[in-house]
């Protein structure tokens, strides 16, 4: 095992099933079917001799931290520590007894705060969303009346589509879309109301304008593959 953490928590399979519950949790699923799920998920692990202790502490403090501890879950948990299961297989694992000693300690501690009832269950944290343009061209028209941007779109770092937007100072709107990331588009003015736009013969458009209008302004667009 390496450097030896007695911590109840400090074990990468205990961590698997905590956060995953939590990730099911702050989506707002019910405890009960997320426990069904992480059963299911990690099947593997809750029958294997050696990650059947860390799994179910993890499933039972996930479970004890919103309010929804399964008695069955608390039975075999309390079963593990109170008959040295878990010690005898550290001691397998080659811990020394000041080792096991401390981790005695954790054991009786974690027993001791999920006998308890928690007060409240523990708040959801609604998911972060973070949305990400990246700018890929920006280029104002010779009349300097309209500009034309082709930008990435990304939510919580992954890839949503590539847009082509003509935009005047009073209004404008979407030429172009696909949803291919990291393909190669460039355009350029070839006049005021011209615009070539050049791109990897790969992309298929969702939306491809030959034309965009402006309170009487016309902009041809011309597609050329590469």
């Amino acid at each position: 095992m390496g450097t030896w953490n007695t911590k109840i928590n400090s074990n990468d399979t205990f961590q698997d099933i905590y956060q995953s519950f939590f990730d099911s949790y702050n989506q707002g699923q019910n405890p009960a079917d997320i426990s069904k799920q992480i059963y299911e998920e990690f099947a593997d692990s809750f029958d294997d001799s050696d990650d059947r202790n860390n799994s179910l502490f993890g499933l039972a403090l996930a479970q004890w931290e919103t309010k929804s501890l399964d008695c069955e879950i608390f039975r075999q948990v309390n079963e593990i520590i109170t008959s040295g299961n878990d010690l005898e297989i550290w001691k397998g694992l080659g811990a020394d007894e000041k080792t096991l000693k401390q981790r005695q300690l954790v054991l009786d501690k974690f027993l001791i705060q999920i006998s308890a009832d928690r007060e409240k269950p523990k708040r959801r944290i609604r998911p972060k969303f973070e949305f990400e343009v990246i700018e890929l061209v920006n280029i104002t028209a010779p009349d300097n009346l309209k500009t034309f941007r082709i930008s990435e779109e990304y939510s919580n770092k992954n890839y949503i589509h590539t847009s082509g937007i003509m935009m005047w100072s009073q209004g404008g709107g979407s030429v172009l879309y696909f949803t291919r990331q990291g393909m190669s588009i460039s355009a350029k003015w070839l006049d005021s109301n011209t615009l070539e736009v050049t791109h990897d013969k790969k992309i298929i458009f969702e939306k491809q304008d030959d034309n965009a209008y402006f309170c009487g302004d016309k902009v041809t667009v011309i597609y050329k593959a590469k």
